[in-house]
């Protein structure tokens, strides 16, 4: 899930923060209970893994294919027809039994998701140029990752006390509001922020992914970027596994996917203010450093509840990286290219969630479930070894 800067400290601009917090608040409900939602139906954390590299590879379909749509209908549309798709799929998951089902409704809601992310970051961008707006002033994660933060704490609560159903059923309602905020602040308040373009104009997908690529501080970019989703992903499939795994249920998930938010919520905005006056390299190097090492703890310590705050706290070294990451993409990115190749820096989203459960999977084939953070940590700690060698003059 990637997450959507936004100018909440414009009175203009706080619609998108607004939404953002909606819709996250609407998708971390599902966050602790989805992959246990899945296990039940495929019976097994390997062929989990699988389903979400399945499911990966239709985001990355839809990201492709996002080019056409945007072009044929308008954004305002798209964000519109997907919230209501979205919510019609999480009322339908009450009733699915089986995989055929799972996979159709699975594959709507990721598709659609897809496309709002998308139209979402485009009307924020618009909005900063028609605005001239500074990239830093005001444009923070923090709207959306305190959706995050509650959205998860509240799901594993319901789905103790209630059901799976109460918290797909609340989710959907959450993407209904969010329909029914959007529609009024476009159509009934005709908001200036909202622009209603009827299509996004880009060059060939081949031409922008060489145009990007031949740039090697853009590379550094998309690999910190695609490392960075990869823990993210890590941590929405892996973590609720393993905890109901080690015996407790999805409100102790719940619990611990919302509280790993709060490391982002309360450093984000000061860490984004040393990288723009400072070198980046030191703080995404110690965030990867500090993932990694967390990560590897977990596998030795045997126990439990200090594993399972160890990795709340794994966030501290996300929230060293997260407002730093597009920073550093932008200082390499012309402004007159940004609408060509923002597109392919955007495309390590879904491709570090086609890697992360295809990893996963193959892990789980060999070894028991705890290598999962020794493998993944290992990992982390590689990347934070390739900043520090590589991003000296950043």
């Amino acid at each position: 899930m990637h997450n959507i800067r936004t100018h909440h400290k414009h009175v203009e601009g706080k619609v998108f923060a607004w939404m953002t917090l909606i819709i996250g608040f609407a998708g971390g409900l599902i966050l602790p209970i989805f992959p246990n939602f899945v296990k039940s139906i495929v019976h097994s954390d390997e062929y989990v893994s699988v389903f979400y590299v399945a499911m990966a590879g239709v985001m990355i379909l839809a990201a492709v294919l996002s080019t056409v749509f945007l072009k044929k209908f308008s954004r305002s549309a798209l964000v519109k027809v997907g919230l209501f798709v979205i919510a019609t799929a999480l009322i339908l998951f009450t009733f699915v039994n089986r995989l055929t089902e799972l996979l159709i409704l699975e594959t709507l809601r990721v598709w659609f998701s897809m496309f709002i992310l998308i139209a979402l970051t485009l009307f924020v961008r618009d909005f900063a140029k028609k605005k001239e707006l500074a990239k830093d002033e005001g444009r923070y994660y923090r709207y959306q990752n305190l959706g995050l933060f509650l959205g998860p704490i509240t799901g594993g609560f319901l789905a103790t006390k209630l059901g799976n159903e109460a918290v797909f059923g609340l989710s959907a309602g959450a993407m209904i509001f969010a329909l029914a905020f959007f529609y009024h602040q476009q159509v009934i308040q005709k908001h200036p922020a909202i622009l209603n373009t009827k299509s996004t104009t880009t060059r060939l997908l081949i031409h922008n992914i060489r145009e990007y690529f031949k740039n090697p501080p853009r590379i550094k970019a998309y690999i910190i970027t695609l490392a960075f989703m990869a823990w993210t992903s890590f941590r929405w499939i892996y973590v609720p596994l393993f905890v109901v795994l080690e015996g407790y249920n999805d409100s102790m998930s719940g619990m611990i996917l919302g509280f790993s938010l709060l490391p982002l919520i309360m450093l984000e905005e000061k860490v984004g203010e040393y990288g723009s006056k400072n070198s980046l390299r030191k703080p995404i190097a110690l965030g990867f450093l500090i993932i990694g090492g967390m990560l590897i703890s977990i596998f030795f310590i045997p126990n439990v509840v200090l594993s399972f705050f160890l990795i709340t706290m794994v966030s501290i070294g996300g929230a060293l990286i997260e407002p730093l990451q597009e920073n550093f993409l932008f200082k390499h990115l012309p402004e007159e290219k940004e609408d060509e190749l923002y597109g392919v820096y955007m495309t390590a989203d879904p491709i570090a969630y086609f890697l992360t459960p295809a990893i996963g999977a193959v892990v789980l084939i060999f070894l028991p479930f705890k290598y999962l953070f020794l493998v993944f940590g290992i990992a982390m700690l590689l990347v934070s070894a390739f900043v520090r060698t590589n991003l000296k003059h950043s």
